[in-house]
């Protein structure tokens, strides 16, 4: 499910003119251009503008969207936190994601919505109609009040939409639930004396908020997907929930398993399962190392198998293919298909290797959602970027950095440099054979490599300027 499609027409409009207008800050940007990439009428562009000025104001009155004389388009202020208030502002309005939200949080009939929410009955059944359309995109149903499906993706789908609506701004579930979720989560802190990052501890709140959820309404996991090892938090913990909610002994085994299996692989360095039990994702996860293995051996000449440091990154390899086999995640972090053109640039081979691979996996129908597969992409990228020698697989960059300032401002700049590093880039103090680029305030005549003269501490255009000239250094490699 997308979360955009919570929204009904205006409000979806007047959320994409917001993102619109926040990815063409830094460039040029018109109201016409918005008109053609919408399909709407200049005149619907400039009324949303208008109120979407009135909007901002209510939350932050130093922000705005400004529109010049020639119909170009300006931003004031405009960040990305404001963007998420602006969302959340109008999901709040939206009642075709209040409707939805009702039959998530409270299961509550059509009719009693209708009364709540001050809409016609013709029109609350509209919006039924085309809520069972989009869920039925994802294999869910509504029957009775309730959301149904396989309860697992069905969890999983709720996770995704509510993080990407509301992380670090609001939780919009009853006190009664988020109550419950605060106390599981502080005594997960306290039991295994845990110090959890911001963001992990809101995926891990939500997610257990999405999970007291259903099963305070007697919606279960179908199947045990885990053994738990026993300790203190979940033996307080069986208890806790035998108390707030009822549900048989062997249904609270299995969920608390549920959540047992999401804390692995959340939180690093402590175990908290013993094994899995799905014998067709084991396999699944098994194949899909070995074809990794076998390809990454056949590109790179690089055989994964052979030592112990390479052992735990394949652990970790199943670690991230497990966890997506087993929730199929639609977190909308680092999903854009346009950012990947930034790793073709920086790690080509890596970036070429993963695309093979990634086809090769989408041959088996596993994925569920372009983002998912973008998501899938990016996570193996990060492991191996960050665990793996990459003077083994991309090719160096030989940089002479010789500067008159001397040595330590020759220092200043490696340093600022080190941003680049997963580039594989060499330093040089004397231009040699290898140098691929000489970096310098002072030009030289007849070299063998390109040169990049900065007579000034470099700026943010000399950056740039660097950025391209060894993106061209790389392709000019991968052509040879």
């Amino acid at each position: 499910m997308l979360a955009n499609e919570l929204l009904t027409d205006d409000y979806r409009y007047k959320w994409s003119i917001l993102k619109l207008v926040d990815n063409n800050k830094n460039n040029y940007f018109t109201i016409h251009q918005i008109s053609t990439l919408l399909e709407i009428s200049l005149y619907k562009v400039e009324k949303y503008i208008e109120e979407i000025n009135i909007e901002i104001q209510s939350i932050q009155c130093n922000a705005s969207i400004e529109v010049s004389t020639e119909k170009e388009v300006r931003t004031k202020g405009i960040e990305y936190l404001l963007l998420k208030k602006l969302r959340i502002s109008y999901l709040q309005k939206c009642e075709f994601f209040n409707i939805f939200h009702n039959f998530v949080a409270f299961e509550m009939p059509i009719k009693k919505q209708a009364q709540l929410l001050y809409i016609s009955q013709s029109n609350i059944y509209l919006h039924y109609r085309d809520l069972k359309t989009v869920l039925s995109e994802d294999g869910l149903s509504l029957h009775k009040n309730s959301l149904i499906g396989n309860e697992l993706n069905l969890r999983s789908i709720l996770f995704s939409t509510y993080y990407e609506l509301f992380n670090g701004v609001k939780n919009p579930f009853p006190k009664v639930i988020t109550k419950l979720s605060t106390t599981i989560l502080k005594q997960l802190s306290k039991y295994f004396s845990l110090s959890i990052p911001r963001t992990k501890t809101l995926k891990l709140s939500l997610f257990i908020t999405i999970w007291i959820t259903r099963l305070m309404n007697e919606h279960h996991i179908d199947q045990k997907y885990a053994d738990y090892i026993e300790t203190d938090f979940t033996k307080w913990l069986k208890k806790f929930l035998s108390a707030s909610l009822i549900i048989s002994e062997k249904i609270l085994i299995d969920e608390i398993a549920y959540l047992m299996m999401y804390c692995h692989f959340e939180i690093e360095n402590i175990k908290f399962i013993s094994r899995f039990n799905v014998s067709e994702i084991d396999r699944q996860v098994q194949e899909i190392t070995d074809e990794f293995s076998a390809l990454f051996l056949k590109r790179f000449n690089y055989d994964l198998t052979s030592s112990v440091e390479h052992a735990a990154l394949l652990a970790e390899i199943k670690n991230i293919t497990r966890k997506w086999l087993i929730y199929h995640f639609r977190e909308q972090t680092f999903i854009i298909k346009g950012r990947i053109n930034y790793f073709e640039e920086v790690n080509p081979k890596l970036d070429l290797f993963l695309k093979e691979f990634i086809c090769i996996i989408n041959s088996k129908n596993l994925f569920k959602s372009d983002s998912e597969r973008n998501k899938f992409y990016y996570d193996y990228l990060f492991l191996l970027v960050t665990k793996l020698p990459l003077e083994k697989i991309e090719v160096p960059l030989y940089i002479c950095i010789d500067f008159s300032h001397g040595e330590n401002y020759n220092n200043y700049i490696r340093i600022m440099l080190s941003s680049l590093q997963s580039m594989n880039i060499h330093y040089e103090t004397r231009i040699s054979t290898l140098t691929d680029l000489f970096l310098s305030d002072c030009a030289m005549d007849k070299l063998n490599c390109q040169q990049l003269i900065w007579k000034k501490p470099p700026t943010a255009n000399d950056w740039r300027e660097l950025g391209n000239v060894l993106i061209g250094i790389k392709e000019q490699d991968g052509e040879r």
